[in-house]
């Protein structure tokens, strides 16, 4: 038997050829019309790709976010390491790309601004301990007696032992 499509009497089905009675040119045994490689010739759908690094950027932004209310909550150290892993994250997840996905974009910015206020803060710290006898002599006593109830030296002798480390040094 012969069981090509133009041949009525040898084909499966009486004759049916579905190229020839399909409306949109396509079929199980053709690939040339829109439903290609469907054969119930159905549209396929979409498939819901995600871009690729979707979830490096997704991660970045949660650090992000974690990093901002880890300041919030004066947690020096924990922005600088989760923000740091946000920003290489938010990096990473662009890939080959020209653009980066809007989620690293945002997990970036807000790393970036919790590592900058972070600094900020630090920075202002440390220079509120060195300039507190200058600013408020009153409130150096408040903290005179309670670094010396709490650790047993007043705040002075330890700025004074400091700067005796740092004037050995140099």
């Amino acid at each position: 038997m012969d069981y090509q499509p133009n041949n009525p009497q040898g084909s499966p089905g009486g004759g049916y050829n579905p190229n020839n009675h399909n409306p949109y040119g396509g079929g199980p045994y053709n690939n040339n019309g829109p439903y290609n490689n469907n054969p119930y010739g159905a549209p396929l759908q979409p498939s819901s790709q995600k871009a690729k690094g979707e979830n490096m950027a997704s991660a970045s932004l949660v650090l992000g976010i974690i990093t901002l209310g880890s300041l919030l909550l004066l947690r020096l150290s924990v922005p600088f390491l989760l923000g740091g892993v946000g920003i290489i994250l938010a990096i990473l997840s662009k890939g080959g790309a020209r653009k980066m996905i809007g989620k690293a974009t945002a997990g970036l910015i807000c790393c970036i601004t919790a590592l900058a206020l972070d600094i900020a803060f630090c920075v202002f710290a440390v220079w509120l301990v060195f300039s507190l006898p200058k600013l408020s002599p009153s409130l150096t006593e408040e903290v005179n007696k309670i670094c010396e109830e709490q650790y047993g030296v007043s705040y002075d002798e330890m700025m004074e032992e400091i700067y005796d480390m740092w004037d050995m040094e140099n």
